[in-house]
């Protein structure tokens, strides 16, 4: 009798391990069976947010910053200077840019028709560029400014914390940046602007 023992004992345990296999194979297959529906939950989401963001449209801020006095080479006449002087006593529109940036290229017609409807005085700042890739991009693409400051040396961004171009300012007669977009311009841009002059 004793010798049946220890087979028995090994009958249950083989026993006990079948059914334990078979329950964590169970829990397996129920596993992957319900992951499709997790990912494609996830992925539902995460196109949903693109769409909001692709749909989103980038307005300029009302602001009041008034501008210190600066000095930057103007790019298109050798010697001279473009200053807080150049902006005094009308409206005038400054575009932060550099001809390494991809958003700036999107926005460029624009800025050629802000300066075919003559909105206001166009003036551009290369931002962090080299000279001669500054005037090879607007020999390629057209030049919409009347004055072109060249800021290599970043100096807008201690003056008006300039993280990334492009940006785009409304500068009012007085020297005072009134409006301010961060990010590319877009068609109803334009009117933004039109309507802010044309109420102020």
């Amino acid at each position: 009798m004793n010798k049946f023992i220890p087979l028995a004992i090994l009958f249950v345990v083989i026993f006990l391990i079948a059914i334990a296999t078979r329950n964590l194979s169970n829990k397996q297959s129920d596993n992957a069976t319900n992951s499709p529906e997790i990912s494609s939950s996830s992925n539902e989401d995460s196109v949903d947010l693109q769409k909001e963001d692709g749909g989103s449209q980038i307005n300029f801020t009302e602001v009041e910053i008034d501008l210190p006095d600066f000095s930057i080479p103007d790019l298109f006449e050798a010697g001279k200077t473009f200053s807080k002087k150049d902006l005094i006593g009308k409206y005038t529109i400054i575009n932060v840019f550099a001809s390494w940036c991809a958003t700036c290229r999107m926005e460029h017609d624009i800025l050629v028709r802000m300066q075919a409807e003559a909105v206001a005085d166009l003036y551009g700042i290369a931002w962090r560029d080299i000279d001669k890739n500054t005037i090879k991009y607007l020999q390629q693409n057209g030049n919409p400014f009347s004055r072109l400051g060249a800021d290599n040396k970043a100096v807008f961004s201690k003056i008006i914390n300039i993280e990334a171009v492009p940006e785009t300012w409304l500068v009012n007669p007085k020297g005072k940046i009134v409006l301010r977009l961060k990010g590319n311009l877009q068609e109803f841009s334009v009117d933004e602007i039109k309507r802010y002059i044309r109420l102020n």
